[in-house]
């Protein structure tokens, strides 16, 4: 039955897939606005084929006979098909696969390109899913169909020795004559059998039968096999059935390598059924002439471009039958004449099943929109399956256990896989489904979405009981459609966005997509900054791009090479934390939202995997990817925001306009302008850059770190520090002040070598393999290591740079090799080279001691190390263990030039919270830092992400991450909801009243909060918003794993009046239940559902406590581990009562009192906060420790 044109575009499925739900599911798209008639722009054509239909559908725009596009189509379509079943079929005896099967140990053939394409696919995803997918798993999948083939043949024989009845042998014949059975034969008291013995024998019979049929698992935990299918599993396994080589053909290098394949086993046989169907569909996709085509082949799809009407395509993903509907059609398979116990369901119509669901109203588990090039596969463990003993077990063999399992409630049902390769997407479909386990299979997938050639785009696993249904999920990213729900809650706010530089440009652009009207205030005659200036690239890992380039990274990399580069300073967990995980978010923000296409990686020094972006070269030419960022964000503000982002360049901010209320709180109200102009505001976001180029007496270099005065910079002139002096004046906390990066390679003009602002030389240059030498020509350290290394290297290394009237600082010599030119490419090199005259060329060797001025045998030497060290893959001078290209003492054609470690970078700043919150250093009960109400900050203005020195590529990413956050909560200070939990019955558990919160940080556990637990903060919906439970109040929290909805329940330590968090304590163990698990894999950003609950609910007034509308004179509090979050809470506002109380002399002594007791000493927590408060309040507050021992 073809599905409506009116509804979605098709379905994907491994058979007809029809089954009754009894839970809602989205309905398809009616696609009411796709004005258009089908038949005019699609060709379409279907077809049979190896008994599967297919649906081909083409745009007639891409045909030059547009009229005979049908014909065109079956051409190409036909023949694909055909090369299918001649060179990959199962089914085809003839085919070339069935002739590797049958090759003998010493034959070797050489692959057709269409069998080498998909036996190498197959061969590194074998190895990728750890054996979850295996296509020679056909002799085990034979030994069980013959397994469960003796099964119903000594089921049918007990029944005729029982009953007297006929039988079938095993070929189908049967025999009539009437056996006597064991009754009738104990009734005729016959001396010819011994009944005793009988039964003996069938019981010694059943119990071999059972342990030769051990592999048929009941369930995930059954892990017994037979000593058979111990055996199979050594041939049924890619690494001991085959192997493949390359020939050695000069002759056919033009067409391509050509590949072999020889047996390692007599008995290993290939079945490829579970990637071909997608191998074919992406084959005719390709081959197709249209820009918009749509390829369906048995339930795989694979589409180029957009629907004709301008939308994505649509694909309904139906939801697998049940258990009950999977055994009326074995029943119907039978009627209609399969033999069995194998039986194929997809071979049937179930019409039946048609006619319910379609007179019912067919429902669906989604409805997926595929981009251009995108391809969907689905596997179920429903296709085929095999009965025995009268059960029902799967057709899908677990490769690396060797056993089938079951069908069941609790197991993957089927999957469903979107990826740019329908032939990858079958293949990691029928993986996940050999898998089992959901939460397994989730996993395996995760680690598709980043690290492979073919990323997993989306995801679609389902498990019948509840039903479990887990969708791809990105850690630490809001749903659009929660994401639009929150920020329908505010109301419109006035912005001021300070700098016109990268963070300030991100900040803007978010700012005014979350509904806010924005001023971006710029002091220069232009935008861009330094931002424009950068040259290395950005930073993220678990991009698309990376995906795309087969480059595996994961987040502890980043992050431990982000710590390690940054030791010495400041490098705050939460701040890494979020600067990684939206990372990823960043680039897809910069790339599909405003267009830059980072589509080139590098790997700088410092970094453990190739995660720095760039843009390609244009026409040959290099593409400067900071002056390529801001350019676009810059012309896209032009374009598409007028009237949301107004921009004013010449604008120099001389003040932060503020008021303080009672309790000494600081709020922004605006900024003031060239010392005469003030414009009001809601929010100010500080994003001016640091402090590189602040140079005089009384600034901020000069304060901080004088020894630097007189070093050149990178910087432009307008790197003065505004921001921070801004800040600073308001009160605001500075962190890290003292930590000035130096980059190693600025460039030293000897035309102009006074000259304090350098231009940079890229990271590039040593990373595409350029040595650094002093003036004797020898190395000194490894060029890729971090910017301070090499730095340090150079300063303690060198020689200074001098002339008859100029003494400058010191500087090594860069040389490149003819290959490290090419990698750094011919362009770029030429801008700096022939442009600047920045670099000087040298025939040969000889010529660059020569203009070194150094002994040539000595720099002979140093090179002649170093090719022995590229060729041995380690330098044992330097450590050294990455070489992008050789340099030797043959080489010709050099480049050298002169460099010099210049100012490049500040760490130092603002210190901020994870939501760009500007913080000052106050003496509070609890902590020492409040933020400054609606002031934020992003970029290089702050502190407190990059510790001692920032990683190279680092910098565009923090101004993105922290600009859009920063942006986005600055849009967010005025709600029209002052309190986020008012009117909320807390009572109920009602559905309606829980509330998505994002996740802001976690804090590690620690001495402060206790060994086993962590402190877990979430954002309200507004900045400014109040929480509006009362004190001893706790809440529900709710969240998604794997399918499943999981729920804890929480006391806050948060004062009901903080501004815009509310703060949980919770365990970090086992012991902190199921939700412990996802709390802990919880990234910044993630959503959870929150809801206010009952609890004490204390009502601090101004000089008295209540409680149930009478007055409380003292509290004694009894708390056991993690049961100390209430208290904490408690005593906290107990705390702030008494800062403010008028009379606090005339209260009772010890008002408040704690009993706290634990099993272990580590479930103790925030011992420390509480021996503040005690020392602070010691005729109010006591507490006693007991611990079971």
């Amino acid at each position: 039955m073809a599905p409506n044109a009116n509804l979605a575009d098709g379905e994907t499925r491994t058979s007809r897939v029809v089954g009754s739900v009894d839970y809602v599911r989205p309905k398809l798209p009616t696609n009411q606005n796709d004005k258009i008639d089908e038949s005019k722009l699609l060709t379409v054509v279907t077809g049979v084929r190896c008994s599967m239909p297919y649906t081909i559908k083409c745009s007639t725009e891409s045909f030059a006979n547009p009229e005979y596009a049908h014909v065109r189509v079956e051409q190409i379509a036909s023949a694909i098909f055909d090369e299918t079943v001649s060179k990959l079929s199962n089914y085809n005896p003839d085919s070339e696969l069935n002739a590797v099967n049958s090759m003998t140990m010493e034959d070797v053939h050489v692959m057709s390109d269409a069998l080498k394409e998909v036996v190498l696919c197959s061969k590194e995803l074998v190895k990728l899913t750890r054996g979850a997918f295996d296509p020679c798993v056909a002799p085990l999948l034979k030994h069980y169909e013959g397994m469960a083939e003796r099964a119903a043949a000594a089921a049918s024989l007990n029944d005729s020795a029982l009953n007297g009845s006929s039988h079938s042998s095993l070929n189908g014949s049967s025999h009539h004559e009437r056996l006597p059975s064991i009754t009738e034969l104990a009734d005729n008291g016959s001396d010819e059998v011994d009944l005793e013995t009988i039964r003996r024998q069938r019981h010694v019979v059943d119990h071999w039968l059972s342990l030769v049929g051990a592999g048929f698992a009941g369930d995930l935990s059954d892990s017994r096999v037979s000593r058979t299918v111990s055996k199979l599993l050594e041939v049924g396994q890619w690494h001991t059935a085959f192997s493949v080589g390359v020939v050695d053909d000069d002759v056919n290098a033009d067409d391509g390598d050509k590949y072999t394949i020889r047996k390692k086993h007599i008995d290993a046989c290939m079945d490829l059924n579970g990637i071909v169907k997608g191998w074919c569909v992406d084959k005719i996709a390709e081959a197709l002439p249209s820009s918009s085509c749509w390829v369906e082949w048995g339930g795989d799809i694979k589409v180029r471009g957009k629907h004709p009407s301008g939308r994505p395509w649509q694909v309904a993903v139906p939801e697998p039958p049940t258990l009950s509907q999977l055994k009326s059609r074995v029943a119907r398979a039978k009627s209609a004449g399969q033999l069995g116990p194998v039986y194929n369901l997809a071979v049937e119509n179930m019409k039946e099943d048609e006619e319910e669901t379609e007179s019912e109203g067919k429902e669906y588990l989604a409805v997926l929109e595929l981009k251009d090039g995108e391809a969907v596969a689905t596997s179920g463990d429903y296709e085929k399956v095999i009965e025995r003993h009268g059960k029902l077990y799967s057709h899908v063999v677990n490769p690396q256990y060797g056993r089938l399992l079951e069908l069941n409630q609790k197991t993957l049902a089927q999957a469903v896989v979107v990826t740019k390769s329908c032939m990858v997407s079958d293949a990691l479909a029928t993986a996940v489904i050999s898998k089992g386990d959901p939460s397994q299979a989730r996993a395996m997938l995760d680690q598709f979405r980043t690290g492979y050639r073919v990323p997993v785009r989306d995801f679609l696993l389902y498990a019948r009981q509840g039903p479990r249904i887990i969708r791809q999920s990105i850690p630490g990213i809001e749903s659009k459609a929660e994401r639009e729900r929150r920020l329908l809650r505010h109301q419109s706010a006035t912005v001021i966005v300070v700098g016109g530089g990268l963070a300030g440009m991100a900040a803007a652009l978010e700012a005014a997509d979350c509904r806010a009207d924005v001023i971006l205030l710029e002091k220069e005659p232009k935008t861009g900054g330094n931002s424009s200036k950068a040259t290395s690239g950005i930073n993220a890992w678990g991009t698309d791009t990376q995906a795309e380039h087969g480059v595996a990274d994961e987040e502890r990399l980043f992050e431990r090479d982000t710590f390690r580069s940054g030791l010495g300073g400041r490098t705050d967990y939460s701040l890494v934390r979020t600067l990684s995980t939206k990372s990823s978010d960043a680039i897809h923000w910069l790339k599909h939202k405003h267009g830059v296409p980072l589509t080139v990686l590098s790997q700088l020094g410092g970094h453990s995997a190739k995660r720095t972006h760039r843009a390609p070269a244009v026409d040959g030419n290099p593409v400067p990817i900071g002056w390529k960022i801001m350019s676009t964000l810059q012309e896209n503000i032009q374009n598409d925001y007028e009237g949301k982002i107004e921009v004013r360049c010449g604008m120099n901010v001389t003040k932060l306009l503020h008021e303080t209320d009672e309790n000494g709180v600081k709020k922004v109200t605006g900024v003031e302008v060239n010392n005469n102009e003030t414009i009001n505001a809601d929010a100010v976001v500080l994003a001016t850059g640091g402090f590189g180029c602040c140079q005089g007496r009384d600034g901020l270099m000069a304060k901080y770190r004088p020894d630097l005065i007189g070093t050149p910079t990178t910087n432009g002139h307008f790197a003065q520090g505004d921001g921070v002096i801004l800040g600073e004046a308001l009160g605001a906390e500075l962190v890290d002040m003292d930590k000035v990066q130096l980059h190693p390679t600025g460039f030293l003009d000897p035309k102009d070598p006074s000259n304090p602002t350098k231009y940079l030389a890229p990271e590039a240059l040593r990373g595409s393999g350029g040595i650094l030498v002093n003036s004797e020509g020898k190395r000194f350290i490894n060029e890729l290591d971090l910017r301070s290394v090499v730095a340090a290297g150079i300063q303690n290394n060198c020689a200074r740079y001098t002339t008859a009237d100029y003494e400058g600082p010191p500087f090594a010599y860069c040389i490149l090799s003819k290959e490290a030119q090419e990698l750094f490419g011919k362009p770029v090199l030429s801008f700096y080279k022939d442009r600047l005259g920045l670099f000087d060329y040298c025939e040969n060797v000889e010529a660059v001691a020569e203009l070194i001025g150094c002994d040539k045998e000595t720099l002979m030497s140093t090179l002649q190390d170093y090719e022995e060290s590229a060729n041995v893959g380690m330098c044992k001078l330097t450590h050294k263990d990455v070489f992008p290209s050789h340099i030797t003492p043959q080489s010709k054609a050099l480049v050298v030039a002169r460099v010099t470690p210049s100012i490049h970078y500040t760490m130092g700043g603002l210190n901020i919270n994870p939501m760009g919150e500007v913080q000052e250093r106050v003496e509070s009960i609890v902590g020492s830092h409040r933020r400054i109400r609606s002031l934020f900050a992003a970029g290089e203005v702050t502190g407190g992400v990059h510790g001692a020195n920032r990683l190279g590529g680092n910098s565009l990413l923090e101004c993105v991450v922290f600009g859009r956050i920063a942006g986005e909560r600055a849009a967010t200070v005025k709600h029209s909801e002052k309190e986020m939990f008012r009117n909320v019955n807390s009572a109920n558990e009602h559905e309606n009243n829980f509330i998505p919160v994002v996740l802001r940080e976690v804090r590690n556990t620690d001495k402060k909060y206790g060994l086993n637990t962590r402190e877990i903060r979430f954002n309200l919906h507004g900045a400014l918003q109040h929480s509006g439970m009362d004190v001893g109040q706790f809440i529900a929290l709710r969240g998604q794993m794997d399918g499943e909805t999981l729920m804890g329940y929480f006391s806050p330590i948060t004062r009901p009046d903080d501004d815009g968090v509310i703060a949980i304590l919770a365990r970090s163990d086992a012991k902190g239940g199921p939700i412990a698990r996802l709390l802990e894999i919880a990234r910044p950003g993630s959503t959870f559902y929150m809801c206010a609950m009952g609890g004490l609910r204390l009502k601090f007034e101004q000089e008295r406590i209540m409680f149930r509308n009478q007055e409380v004179n003292r509290i004694g509090l009894l708390a056991g581990g993690t049961g100390i979050a209430p208290m904490i809470q408690i005593i906290r506002a107990y705390g702030h009562y008494l800062r403010l109380h008028p009379c606090r002399e005339r209260l009772p002594k010890f008002q408040l009192n704690l009993i706290y007791a634990c099993e272990e000493p580590q479930d103790l927590a925030y011992l420390q906060i509480l021996d503040t408060i005690k020392n602070h309040f010691p005729d109010n507050f006591r507490y006693y420790v007991k611990l079971n021992r």
